[in-house]
């Protein structure tokens, strides 16, 4: 595991981003029950209000991977830390549910710019040990959760308005803007052949069924990311600080998954690992549910198993499409965004009409269909080896 010294500013830089993106986003799982109340909306609502997220996220994700080959990866770095400060900058003075779906939007496409250029450069800067590198680059957002949920019900619960918190959270994206001027990225080659290579991305089934894949592993994550401190408050009456500390399990587990789930992908393979993560996961989510509140800590428990998921398919996509991999990323995260918007918007109705608890078993059921398409996607690549 050898990595050049001028890369390692890069790397660090890439830590840091993926913390505070993390930081950031761990919020909406504190501040969702103020927003329902401050505003006026319900889950349904709110779900739509988040959707300006996904939309956002998916002009990201798309132009992310056009931008990343036309201009190169330093100008999509850059251009991301711009709108995900602008985004932050704009969120402390979020008056009404309009502002609270712009800064949601524009903070979508700037976290996705930098999604899409860290999830390319990463395996190229770590070829040997990918699993290893990219999982703990995303271990960065699973502490910055960790910090995230271990900070905000305390503050909540003290008094501290959530605008005061968004305040505070500027001038971590405001550094961030100054190291993307710093860093320098090492050329990452991109196919000559560009437009050939993308039109054999859009007929090549496999690159499909990473969406499915994809998608999924998107939903269950933000079904527990989103709504467990909702369903503990409205299922069991829970306080913010009582919530909070069953959700910091949930992300303590999470991070530590991403710390070591690298080291155990390179002895288990990535395929298999991720099938083994999988099943463990949705074993934990259904056993949770099922025990009611004796299970809410075997619930928290997913968090390990789910951290790795998502990394993990990013690190399969960059070796099974070796080429324009850049794009590969983006398309997959553009379709996978849009398929998602929808289901979790349908999780937000289920939510209202059936109650948090039916709506939670959205979460296994999710791991469940990724499970068995990560399967295809094993038999589709031996097969055409």
């Amino acid at each position: 595991m050898k990595l050049k010294s001028n890369n390692l500013f890069l790397i660090l830089t890439a830590f840091y981003i993926y913390f505070i993106i993390a930081i950031f986003e761990s919020t909406r799982g504190n501040f969702v029950p103020f927003f329902l109340e401050e505003f006026q909306i319900n889950n349904k609502e709110m779900s739509l209000v988040l959707t300006f997220n996904t939309i956002g996220c998916i002009i990201g994700s798309f132009s992310g991977g056009y931008l990343c080959e036309k201009y190169g990866h330093k100008f999509v770095f850059f251009l991301g830390a711009v709108t995900s400060t602008a985004a932050v900058l704009i969120a402390p003075f979020a008056s009404n549910v309009f502002l609270l779906g712009l800064f949601n939007f524009i903070f979508g496409i700037g976290r996705s710019l930098w999604a899409v250029t860290i999830d390319s450069v990463i395996p190229v800067l770590s070829i040997g040990f990918e699993s290893i590198l990219m999982n703990i680059t995303h271990f960065m957002y699973g502490l910055g959760s960790l910090a995230g949920q271990g900070t905000y019900g305390n503050l909540l619960a003290g008094g501290l308005h959530w605008r005061r918190i968004y305040l505070y959270l500027g001038a971590f994206f405001v550094i961030s803007v100054i190291l993307t001027l710093l860093i320098k990225i090492p050329g990452v080659k991109a196919n000559v052949n560009r437009e050939e290579k993308r039109k054999e991305l859009y007929k090549n089934p496999i690159i499909y069924l990473f969406v499915g894949a994809v998608t999924f592993a998107f939903l269950s994550e933000s079904v527990v990311y989103t709504w467990f401190i909702s369903y503990m408050r409205s299922t069991y009456g829970f306080n913010p600080a009582a919530a909070a500390k069953y959700a910091t399990v949930y992300y303590l587990l999470f991070a530590l998954g991403r710390l070591i789930g690298g080291f155990i992908l390179k002895k288990t393979g990535n395929i298999k690992g991720l099938q083994i993560y999988l099943f463990s996961g949705a074993l934990c989510l259904l056993s949770g549910l099922l025990l009611r509140d004796k299970g809410l800590l075997i619930i928290a428990a997913s968090g390990f198993f789910m951290s790795i998921v998502f990394p993990t398919i990013m690190v399969i996509t960059n070796s099974v499409f070796k080429e324009s991999t850049s794009f590969a990323i983006g398309l997959i995260t553009t379709i996978s965004n849009i398929l998602y918007m929808i289901l979790f918007n349908i999780t937000g109705a289920l939510n209202d009409f059936a109650g948090p608890y039916t709506a939670f078993y959205i979460a296994p059921a999710a791991m469940i269909v990724c499970l068995a398409i990560i399967a295809l996607i094993n038999r589709e690549c031996i097969s055409n080896q």
